[in-house]
């Protein structure tokens, strides 16, 4: 055996050798680990429409109930594997790293500027956020001005920009309290249907006692299974975000593990019980009819006191950008330093010890889609994306034990694990395509040429734009950042 400097992701520290080290500093605890992965995960979905997958399998009550556990069971499979990868290599940035190690650095620059492209769907989120927190002064049937939404949407998006922008650790206490907010309007609506089932709602007995009619579970296929898990699956998104920022993670080995099986096992506990709040009061009708349905449910059971539930979104929706923003800021950070973006984004702030330049591209970008206000085709475009990552990943976290068999690896996952999620990701992006093919996957094929030839240009030929020196120099003073003290890792692999 012998020590291998994995080249593509090493970065020299220019002979620095300082006791104490530029680098991110390391903020997040169990805690506020948790904190993060339940506000990257929860966000205005499950208060505003959860009906895809009861849509999805005829409204049979029983059937989506369980698909609602089985996809919570799915993420928590594919978080192992994040588990045992962010245990054991400890760089921040998310598949940057393991996908080039296991696949080469082609495939890490086309999942980086992918990510790039759709992380702005949280445009969606942040006009939700403008939407219910100026509808209360508009009567009923008024339709508040769409600039004044956007307006809203923008203020909130320069607001978590600066938070990001000048302090992790405030960033962090947002993310606590918003954490904790979501669960207390979660906690409101499971216990309130509960309560009125208890007393004998007509609707909610008539749903709990024909969960498995005949009538919808015979209409059921397998294709109207697979779609009601994809989407599903989309309310679990963002169970990955503490992989994002391991190298900020105290004591990451056994934090990292720990508050992501803990952060996903209260979430999949929480949407079986809010979903069961929400069968409970309404009908099936007015769930698959309703646009928000916590503010249906509000109307149904708090009276006077419904208007809490849109505030409750807005918090939600709060929490759940600031974690986006904070998590996919590190992504072009670790991008740069592996030589795959410029060099300006290997940069932090040199009193704020943060990613400015990863936290203004995501700013931008959000930005563009908040104006232009179509993201939902971009989003459709690569519905198949983060099915793909999570088979690439399930598969690199075999192929890297093969690799690297002596890596620390102080969490596995059981085998078996990764395997099943592979077979499951081939399914949810192959037979979409072949069930019902869309011009609108012509988009992704285009842009994923686009980006092999951006590669060829960026990364193989390492052709620059004129004056690009002068332009990283001048951005550098302008943001105050300097290039982090990391000398990349070291693994240890067979001749």
């Amino acid at each position: 055996m012998s020590a291998t400097s994995v080249d593509s992701i090493k970065c020299e520290n220019n002979g620095k050798k300082d006791e104490k080290k530029f680098e991110l500093k390391k903020n997040f605890g169990f805690w506020s680990g948790v904190a993060l992965t339940i506000g990257t995960i929860v966000g205005s979905g499950i208060f505003v429409s959860p009906v895809g997958v009861l849509r999805s399998v005829h409204g049979s009550i029983g059937v989506c109930l369980l698909v609602w556990v089985g996809c919570g069971l799915i993420a928590m499979m594919s978080a192992l594997c994040y588990c045992e990868l962010g245990a054991s290599l400890r760089t921040s940035g998310g598949e940057v790293t393991n996908f080039q190690l296991a696949y080469g650095p082609a495939i890490s620059f086309m999942y980086i500027w992918s990510k790039l492209m759709i992380s702005p769907g949280t445009a969606i989120t942040l006009q939700v956020f403008g939407s219910y927190l100026i509808s209360p002064f508009f009567s009923d049937g008024c339709t508040p001005p769409d600039s004044a939404i956007k307006l809203i949407a923008i203020l909130l998006l320069c607001f978590l920009t600066y938070l990001n922008c000048v302090s992790v650790k405030k960033s962090v206490k947002f993310e606590i309290a918003f954490s904790i907010t979501k669960f207390l309007a979660m906690a409101l609506i499971a216990t309130g249907g509960i309560v009125c089932l208890a007393l004998g709602n007509e609707a909610g007995r008539y749903n709990f006692d024909n969960a498995f009619a005949a009538g919808p579970l015979t209409a059921i296929t397998a294709w109207d299974v697979g779609m009601a898990v994809y989407q599903g699956n989309f309310s679990y998104d963002g169970y990955r975000a503490l992989y994002f920022i391991s190298e900020e993670i105290k004591d990451v080995k056994k934090n990292l593990p720990r508050a992501t099986i803990t952060a996903l096992s209260l979430v999949v506990a929480m949407y079986a019980l809010v979903n069961i709040g929400y069968l409970s009061v309404l009908s099936v009708d007015e769930l698959t009819s309703s646009k928000a349905v916590a503010v249906t449910f509000g109307h149904k059971i708090l009276g006077p006191m419904a208007f809490i539930m849109p505030f409750f979104v807005c918090f939600s929706t709060m929490g759940n950008h600031n974690g986006v923003v904070l998590a996919n800021a590190r992504l072009p950070f670790a991008a740069a330093r592996s030589g795959l973006m410029p060099h300006i984004f290997s940069m932090i702030h040199i009193k704020y010890y943060t990613p400015i330049s990863g936290v203004l591209t995501t700013f931008f970008l959000t930005l563009f889609f908040v104006l232009v206000g179509d993201v939902e085709s971009l989003i459709n475009a690569f519905a198949f994306f983060e099915w793909a990552v999570t088979g690439l990943n399930s598969a690199s976290v075999l192929i890297l034990r093969r690799k690297f068999p002596k890596l620390d690896r102080p969490y596995r996952v059981p085998t078996v694990i990764p395997i099943l999620l592979v077979c499951l990701s081939i399914f949810f992006v192959v037979v979409p395509f072949l069930r019902r093919p869309s011009f609108v996957f012509v988009y992704a094929v285009i842009f994923y040429i686009l980006t092999l030839i951006g590669y060829y240009l960026y990364v193989v030929k390492k052709l620059r734009l004129p004056g690009s020196r002068r332009a990283t120099i001048f951005l550098q003073k302008l943001l105050q950042c300097a290039e982090t003290d990391w000398n990349g890792i070291e693994l240890e692999k067979d001749n």
